[in-house]
């Protein structure tokens, strides 16, 4: 497997949100699923009961981590701000991972999900990897190979639980997309966070790296590129048939995506394959977020 190290398919990754919220629109139609979404009541965090912090849409912050500085960067639109302070309501939260090489102030400034935070009220953390051995070369990105002792799982752990202390947050709301290797990391996130993670939305990346088994059904959306140089289309297939098996779902309709239902505890594995490389693609971003919308974590044990 491989991922991409140069920074080009960033001009792609944050095309028109127009598209983005046209193919949004389209796809709340298709999936049919928001009333039951509606069903599933806030779990507010401990922060809703705290302090609030300001808005920004471009909050630099950085969390220790086994002694070692980690950074991230928090993009808190106004909408997300309570109205009336005295009465917090609880927002979703997106963890955005970058690719191999990348940063997350690369991601943030060109990332479709900043027009859709500022839309729908929900708070977006891109956090920065640390140097991992890829394609022959260090650079920051996340471990995938493994569980046990994995230094990137922890950050994302304990920094979830930071947000969860600091901000109002929906915890039965809470999503991760990664772009190629962070991509990798989303999925490691569904298979051993899925307590805590409601969905994920892997884009341009690959099959599960280790072997898992969630103790609920995942609810997945992937996009991946026919014509992708890095990481062939058919490693996106093994990804889609491996959640399709951990999920359970016995049901496949297409709409231009393909939609695997039926699922264990209501979840639903899509899968969207297309013309294109290794780039984030136009539509993805608009389609991924209805997706997590219509996908809460289901209330209590699964």
């Amino acid at each position: 497997m491989g991922w991409s190290g140069n920074n080009d398919h960033m001009t792609v990754y944050g095309e028109r949100a127009g598209l983005a919220l046209a193919a949004a629109a389209v796809f709340l139609c298709v999936c049919g699923t928001a009333a039951r979404a509606a069903d599933v009541p806030a779990r507010p965090s401990a922060g809703c009961e705290a302090a609030h912090e300001d808005t920004g849409r471009e909050i630099h912050r950085t969390i220790e981590i086994d002694g070692v500085t980690r950074s991230f960067i928090l993009d808190v639109p106004e909408q997300a701000k309570p109205k009336v302070p005295a009465v917090p309501v609880p927002v979703p939260l997106l963890f955005d991972f970058h690719g191999f090489g990348h940063s997350a102030a690369g991601v943030w400034k060109v990332s479709g999900f900043r027009e859709l935070a500022g839309r729908d009220g929900f708070i977006t953390v891109y956090p920065d990897g640390l140097p991992v051995h890829l394609l022959g070369r260090d650079a920051p990105g996340w471990e995938i190979f493994t569980i046990s002792g994995n230094r990137d799982l922890t950050f994302t752990a304990q920094l979830l639980d930071q947000l969860e202390r600091t901000y109002c947050i929906d915890r039965a709301r809470v999503f991760a997309t990664g772009f190629s290797n962070g991509a990798f990391f989303s999925n490691l996130l569904g298979c051993v966070m899925a307590d805590r993670f409601a969905a994920i939305a892997p884009v341009s990346g690959g099959g599960i790296t280790v072997a898992c088994a969630p103790p609920r059904g995942v609810p997945v959306i992937i996009h991946h590129g026919r014509q992708d140089e890095l990481i062939d289309v058919r490693q996106a297939r093994l990804e889609r048939d491996a959640w399709i098996e951990k999920d359970g779902c016995r049901e496949h309709v297409s709409d231009g995506c393909e939609w695997h239902r039926g699922c264990r505890d209501g979840a639903e594995v899509a899968y969207c394959e297309a013309d294109g490389a290794h780039r984030w693609p136009a539509q993805a971003t608009g389609r991924i977020w209805e997706f997590f919308r219509t996908h809460p974590l289901p209330k209590g044990p699964p």
